[in-house]
């Protein structure tokens, strides 16, 4: 059995990693609900709209874009995932508009895959953040920043993903980020990086926190607004780690982008899973039959 493995993995691996891979994405792809799902314009559209930044970097610094598109892919399915949450929590009427529609969770789905898928086709890992200047996470973060505004701007209510709180939450990690570097010595990019993940991280707690809190409380337009806060800045951390991403700032080491990656995915599986849950089994089937 050794002498098999060393076979497939001296002569044959690339092959093989190509082959197993595809055929993941292949049992996925071939099930209906997920194409439905992933091809929902409120998933496609924000998510390759996000993935606009590093193709677009990549070429003006005439660089092989995959790695920088690999490394937006969750944040990017993190940020459109918490949108799509935010405009419900301002008008729920019902227990079921209370209920997880599946576009939450299709858009970190498909970052995850698509991160992983490109990985096969990956050139071998670099990280230079020492070439990635202020001035060009500014410029990434401004196309991010632009990029997704072309889609809120079409939503009712754009207004809502505008929170001043949110605003101020991220400016002070941010400001708490670069207040402490003073050990680590990182570059501005990576210091926005990190930012990024604590934003997103602090709105994990954030959300759980006010929700417990405003549990017993019966009226829901008063809790709406407070968990929208804590989305927003689920949606801001997440930009500032997608611009971050976009212009080229990555972990020394893949194993490390794959840790902040799944970081960022229990974050948000976590607030959604106790705050916005889908209906369980045993909900579902003690529904009386119309």
């Amino acid at each position: 059995m050794s002498s098999a493995t060393l076979v497939l993995r001296n002569s044959k691996w690339p092959i093989f990693k190509v082959f197993s891979v595809l055929f993941l994405v292949f049992l996925f792809l071939s099930h209906s609900g997920w194409w439905d799902v992933i091809l929902d314009a409120r998933v496609i559209q924000p998510f390759l709209l996000l993935l606009l930044p590093p193709v677009l970097f990549a070429a003006v610094r005439r660089e092989n874009p995959i790695w920088a598109v690999t490394a937006s892919c969750v944040p990017a399915g993190i940020a459109v995932g918490a949108i799509n949450l935010i405009a419900p929590l301002f008008d729920m009427q019902g227990t079921e508009e209370a209920v997880a529609s599946p576009v939450i969770y299709a858009s970190i789905a498909l970052g995850l895959i698509l991160a992983y898928t490109l990985r096969v086709v990956a050139p071998p890992y670099e990280s230079e953040p020492d070439t990635t200047s202020s001035l060009w996470f500014c410029a990434s973060f401004l196309l991010t920043t632009i990029c997704i505004a072309v889609y809120v701007s079409s939503l009712n209510g754009w207004e809502l993903f505008l929170n001043t709180r949110s605003l101020l939450f991220t400016t002070a990690v941010m400001l708490c980020c670069f207040a402490f570097n003073d050990k680590v010595r990182l570059t501005f990019g990576e210091v926005m990086a990190r930012g990024g993940l604590f934003c997103c991280l602090l709105a994990a707690v954030y959300a759980v926190t006010l929700y417990t809190a405003s549990a017993a409380n019966e009226d829901l337009s008063k809790t709406g607004p407070a968990l929208a806060e804590s989305w927003n800045l689920l949606v801001y951390g997440a930009l500032v780690a997608v611009a971050a991403s976009a212009c080229g700032v990555r972990p020394p080491e893949d194993r490390e982008l794959l840790t902040r990656d799944w970081h960022l995915t229990e974050a948000y599986v976590f607030i959604t899973l106790i705050v916005f849950p889908p209906q369980t089994l045993l909900e579902l089937v003690s529904k009386p039959v119309s």
